[in-house]
């Protein structure tokens, strides 16, 4: 994989959570079934804030971007950046 910058690094910690899950961003947080393979959600626990950060209240799964989310969906960092390099426009 070619080094990226920075700012091409940034740009792929601020793509939103929601688009990856392709669900519509509304400006405000939002909770949703779990989307992580670590358990089985009946109920809406995993909630997306407007800061493009997460939290599972079931499974207790965090993050601050879409490199932790793509992470904890079970891919390595550099397979994180592959898969989230497409998203950038």
């Amino acid at each position: 994989m070619t080094k990226l910058t920075n700012e091409e690094l940034n740009k792929i910690r601020e793509i939103k959570i929601h688009e990856i899950l392709g669900i519509p961003f509304a400006g405000r947080r939002i909770t949703i079934r779990c989307p992580l393979q670590t358990h089985k959600d009946r109920t809406p626990s995993f909630t997306l804030y407007p800061e493009n950060n997460y939290f599972c209240f079931s499974c207790q799964a965090t993050g601050q971007n879409a490199i932790d989310f793509t992470m904890a969906l079970g891919f390595t960092f550099e397979e994180s950046l592959l898969e989230l390099i497409k998203y950038i426009k």
